[in-house]
Formats: C-alpha cells, sequence, structure tokens
C-alpha cells in the first residue's frame, strides 16, 4: 500500500494533520480544564466565605457563652445544603465533628493533616471524595480559630460539572478532528494527485527515450522546479534524437561511401582474373582500383581523425610560422587543376606575410581542404582569390571562389559530415564529405571561427578567423576538441588594411 510515492505523500500529510490536531486539540482541553478548575475554585471560596461569614455572626450573636453555637450554625448549614447540595461541616480542635449538615450517620474526621494545611491557608482541592450521594466533590477546608479554641470549617463542594465539561470538550474535539480528516483527506488527495501527475509524465517520457523514441516532449504545468525538469529532460532528448540521427546517417553515409569502391574495386579485379578484361586493358583498370583504393583511404584516414577530434586525443604543436606562405605552397599543389580549368588566381602577390601559432600540419589540411573544394565547383574560366586581414590579435583570411554559390539551407549543413549539396553530388564523385567538417574541427581546435558567405550563381568565400598567439588552457583546448566554438568581441575583429609580422 506505501510502495508508491503518491501513497507515501498521502498517508504521510493526513496522519501528520491528524497528530497535529490531536496534540493541538489536547492542548486546548488542559487549558480549558485547568481555566475551568480555577472558575469552580473561585466560586468554591465565595461559597465558602459567605459561609464563614454566617458562622462567625452566630459567634458574635451568641455572648453570654463561650461555647460554639453548634445548633444555629447546624440549622443554617443544613438550610445551605438543602438549596444548594453542598454538604458542610465543622471540626473542633481534635478533629471531631460537631456540626455536619448531610444528615448522615457517618463518621466524620478532621486530620491532623489537613489541619496543618488549613492552619496555613484555606486548604482546596480536587480529591475525588465522594460525599452520600456517591458524586465528584472538591475539599474546602479553612481554620476559625477563636479565644480559647480553633475549629475548622470543611465543605465538599460536588464538581460533577467538571467531568461533564470535560467529557463535552473532548467529543467536540473529536468530532473537530474527524471533520478536518474528511476534508482534508480529499484535499490532499487532488493536490497530491496534481503534483504527482507532472512525475508520471516524467516517467513515461523518460521510458519513451529507453525504447528509442525520442519524439515525446514535456509541457510546462506551472511549476518552476518540475517546468525546470521538464525543460532539461526535452533538450536531452532532443540532443540525443540528434546525434542518434546523426549516427544512423553515419553509418548509412560511411556503407554507401566504402560499398562504392569496393563493388568497383571487386567487379574490375574479378573482370582481369576471369580475362574479361584483355591484358592490354588491364593496366587501365588497375589505375581505376588504385585510384578507388586511394578514396578509401582517404575516407578512413579522414573518419579516423573526425574520431581523434571528438574523443579529445588529437592535441596541437604549436608553432609560429607564416601562414600566407603556408597557404600559397598549398594553392600550388593544385596548379595543375587550376590550369586545366583556365582560373585566374588574385591575391597571392598582395597578401603579406601573416604569422600565426597553430600546428603547421593540422593548418595545411585545413587549407589543402578548403582549396581542393573551391577549384572543385569553380566554374571554367573562373576566379580564385586570397584575402588576409589582420589585427592585434587575429588574422582573418578569405578563401573566394566563383561559381554555382550555395544557398541559406546548403550553408546551414556545410560542416556536417557526409553532407554533400546538391550540386557537389554531380560534380564531387571522389569526394567523401568529411572535408569541411575537419576543416571546421580543425579551426575550433585553434580557438578560431570559419564561416561561409555565398550569392548563387555568383561566388562562395570561406573565411577563417585565427588568433595570433595561442593561450588555449587545457580546459579550453577540451572544448575546441569537443566542438564549443568560441565567441570574440566586435572589437577584435580584423580591420581592413592592417598588416602584422
Amino acid at each position: 500500500m506505501l510502495k508508491s510515492v503518491y501513497s507515501r505523500i498521502f498517508y504521510f500529510c493526513t496522519i501528520a494533520l491528524i497528530f497535529a490536531c490531536s496534540v493541538t486539540g489536547i492542548a486546548v482541553m488542559i487549558y480549558a480544564d485547568r481555566h475551568h478548575e480555577n472558575e469552580i475554585k473561585d466560586e468554591i471560596n465565595n461559597a465558602a466565605q459567605m459561609l464563614l461569614t454566617g458562622i462567625h455572626n452566630q459567634i458574635q450573636d451568641q455572648k453570654t457563652s463561650d461555647a460554639f453555637p453548634v445548633k444555629q450554625v447546624q440549622t443554617d448549614l443544613q438550610s445551605y445544603t438543602l438549596s444548594y447540595n453542598i454538604d458542610c461541616y465543622v471540626f473542633d480542635g481534635a478533629g471531631e465533628c460537631i456540626v455536619r449538615s448531610d444528615f448522615s450517620n457517618t463518621p466524620m474526621h478532621l486530620t491532623e493533616a489537613l489541619q496543618r494545611e488549613a492552619d496555613r491557608e484555606p486548604y482546596c482541592q480536587f480529591e475525588g471524595v465522594q460525599n452520600a450521594l456517591s458524586q465528584p466533590a472538591a475539599r474546602y477546608v479553612e481554620a476559625i480559630p477563636l479565644e480559647n479554641d480553633t475549629y475548622y470549617f470543611m465543605m465538599l463542594y460536588p464538581i460533577g460539572k467538571l467531568d461533564e465539561f470535560s467529557q463535552n470538550l473532548f467529543g467536540v474535539l473529536a468530532i473537530t478532528i474527524l471533520i478536518i480528516a474528511l476534508v482534508a483527506a480529499p484535499l490532499f488527495y487532488l493536490n497530491t494527485k496534481q503534483l504527482l501527475t507532472p512525475m508520471q509524465n516524467i516517467t513515461k517520457a523518460a521510458e519513451a527515450y529507453a525504447k528509442g523514441d525520442f519524439s515525446v516532449r514535456l509541457q510546462p504545468h506551472g511549476d518552476t522546479e518540475l517546468d525546470y525538469l521538464a525543460a532539461t529532460l526535452n533538450r536531452m532528448a532532443d540532443f540525443i534524437d540528434r546525434n542518434e540521427r546523426s549516427r544512423k546517417n553515419f553509418v548509412s553515409n560511411v556503407s554507401h561511401e566504402l560499398k562504392t569502391p569496393m563493388t568497383t574495386i571487386g567487379g574490375f579485379v574479378d573482370g582481369i582474373l576471369d580475362g574479361a578484361i584483355p591484358p592490354e586493358n588491364a593496366k587501365e583498370y588497375l589505375r581505376v582500383v588504385s585510384s578507388e583504393v586511394q578514396r578509401m583511404s582517404r575516407l578512413v584516414h579522414s573518419m579516423l581523425n573526425i574520431s581523434k577530434f571528438e574523443e579529445g586525443t588529437l592535441a596541437p604543436n604549436f608553432v609560429r610560422f607564416d601562414v600566407t606562405k603556408l597557404i600559397v605552397q598549398t594553392l600550388l599543389l593544385f596548379e595543375q587543376k587550376a590550369s586545366a580549368k583556365n582560373l585566374s588566381v588574385e591575391g597571392l602577390e598582395s597578401a603579406p606575410p601573416t604569422y600565426i601559432e597553430a600546428d603547421r600540419d593540422l593548418m595545411q589540411q585545413v587549407f589543402y581542404n578548403l582549396t581542393e573544394n573551391a577549384i572543385k565547383f569553380v566554374n571554367e574560366d573562373g576566379l580564385l582569390s586570397l584575402k588576409i586581414l589582420t589585427d592585434d590579435t587575429h588574422a582573418e583570411l578569405h578563401l573566394r571562389n566563383t561559381g554555382e554559390g550555395l544557398t541559406e539551407t546548403e550553408i546551414s549543413h556545410i560542416f556536417e559530415r557526409f553532407y554533400k549539396t546538391d550540386a557537389s553530388r554531380g560534380k564531387d564523385t571522389t569526394g567523401v564529405g568529411l572535408g569541411l567538417s575537419i576543416v571546421s574541427r580543425i579551426i575550433h581546435l585553434h580557438n578560431g571561427t570559419v564561416t561561409v558567405k555565398s550569392v548563387p550563381q555568383e561566388y562562395t568565400e570561406f573565411v577563417i578567423s585565427l588568433p595570433l598567439k595561442q593561450a588555449a588552457t587545457p580546459a579550453d583546448t577540451a572544448d575546441a576538441l569537443n566542438g564549443t566554438r568560441k565567441k570574440r568581441s566586435p572589437q577584435n575583429h580584423p580591420k581592413k588594411g592592417q598588416t602584422h609580422e
């Protein structure tokens, strides 16, 4: 019964409320009983003083005798007892009863202890003493000092009303607690159910996530803590969903990229072995096989680099070198391909020497991938331009090629793994779609940024911003390896016309 959180909260709150009400009720009962007892004591004291005044008057009226006026006092006390049902007694100094109003023959004696108490002050106590009618009573004893002796007045005051008051008060308390329990239990039930409903929704969402369904999203309920938890789970689901789709696309793309060259290699090799391909053409087909093997090698190498970036195991070797010279050397590697397309290259002569701290090999891979990509998609008789801008802290490298350009949608996905634009699918038959993804990760590893500008049917421009000096802490390097992109303040952007040597 108490296994669920709902049951625990419900029963705990109900029991706690009943306990609190019980403690409060008992405290009220004790206070009310005390207050009622004090009222009865005041009432007893007033009645006793009235009777004692009458006794003193009887003693003063009997001037001719020193004896206690027993008959006169007894007559007055019996009359009072008949009217108010209060038994009264008078004892002599020896404790013997000399006057009684209860018309009973039961011997009465006043103990020495009570005499001593009465000698000090009037004694009044609820002792459970019972009179002839067997009713609960309070004992009141007060000394009556005279010249020759001391007498004692005792009154048994019935206190049945006090017990009746306590019983009535207890009944009211019991009914009040019952009503509170009947009212509070449904309120606790509804409130607890409302509180746990978001938790149940969160549990259902987590179960869906565990089964691989990341489409479930949690809605806010107005509770700050639970809404924050729901928002966190939604972000987690979005992140896992993106990673899952990326993983599936990655596996699909890798399978496709490996399948094509393997099929080509297998078909040509089998054709040569079976004699289907003439010996004089074998060399030509072996060149195709070699090309496909190199393509597979590039794919595996790129995948290994991506893996190193994501795992954070690739530590750059920062050295100071002239990045302009490295770019020029990289562009010269594509001289034949540029000549084949009759390209014009601008900006090499005017590019100033620019020294940065970076990993030379990784940066060469960046410029190689960007140059290869630019020449691959530049139009015939097109233009390839280079521009380098610097300020006091950063260098900004611009590489632009004319051609078909990119749409906004293509730009938003350009650095994703295995992503190929629609135009590149027909022109890029050897690429694997990892070059720009590697470029992005290497630039982030160097605490820089890479962006793309493009106007369809006009140009595409890659802009790389790199710090002149690296001040990366281990934490910064780890963030960069995981793809964390650092932002720079606007005042750190390069200004046109400035150079740095």
